[in-house]
C-alpha cells in the first residue's frame, strides 16, 4: 500500500502550477493535517505501516544515506486518506529522543508544538497508487538544525 513516486520533486512556490490545482490549500496548510482531515471525517484511524531503523537517503536533508527511524502511516477513515512517511536521522533523534520511536503518535503532536522545530521548504511531486494519480508534498523541518523531511500523499483529489 505505498503509492508510487511518478516525477522528481519540485520546490513548490505559490505561483507554482500544480497537477493538482485543487489540492493547493493541502500543499500549503501549515497547522495539522489530522486536525483539518477531523473536520472533514468524524474518525480517522493511524495505522503504522512500517517503522524501523535503517540507511536511507532523502537529497533534501543529507549528501548520503545516513542511519534513522524511518516510519510509514496510513491516514484512513472509511477510505484511506494520507499516506506518510517521515525520516529522522540518529542526529534528530540524539536532539529529541521520541522521533526515534512514534508508534502510533500522530507526529503533528510534535511537529506544531515544540518551538524547536523550524519548518524550511516544501516540494511537490505525483504519485500513483492502484492506477491512480495523487499529489504528494514534501516538508523539511528541523529540530535545533537537524533536518528531516515528512512526505504525505494526499489519497484524495478534492
Amino acid at each position: 500500500m505505498t503509492p508510487k513516486i511518478k516525477t522528481n520533486w519540485h520546490l513548490y512556490t505559490p505561483d507554482l502550477e500544480i497537477s493538482f490545482p485543487k489540492m493547493k490549500s493541502w500543499v500549503e496548510e501549515d497547522n495539522s493535517l489530522m486536525n483539518r482531515l477531523r473536520l472533514l471525517e468524524t474518525k480517522i484511524d493511524l495505522i503504522v505501516l512500517d517503522e524501523q531503523i535503517c540507511k536511507h537517503h532523502d537529497a533534501q536533508t543529507s549528501a548520503e544515506p545516513v542511519l534513522g527511524n524511518l516510519r510509514r502511516i496510513l491516514l484512513k477513515s472509511d477510505h484511506n486518506l494520507v499516506f506518510a512517511e517521515s525520516f529522522f536521522s540518529q542526529d534528530v533523534i540524539k536532539e529529541f529522543a521520541k522521533f526515534g520511536r512514534l508508534e502510533e503518535e500522530p507526529l503533528g503532536k510534535y511537529l506544531f508544538s515544540d518551538s524547536n522545530i523550524k519548518k524550511h521548504e516544501t516540494y511537490i511531486a505525483d504519485y500513483e497508487l492502484d492506477d491512480q494519480a495523487f499529489l504528494g508534498r514534501k516538508c523539511i523541518y528541523s529540530y535545533n538544525d537537524q533536518k528531516f523531511s515528512v512526505i504525505e500523499v494526499f489519497l484524495f483529489n478534492e
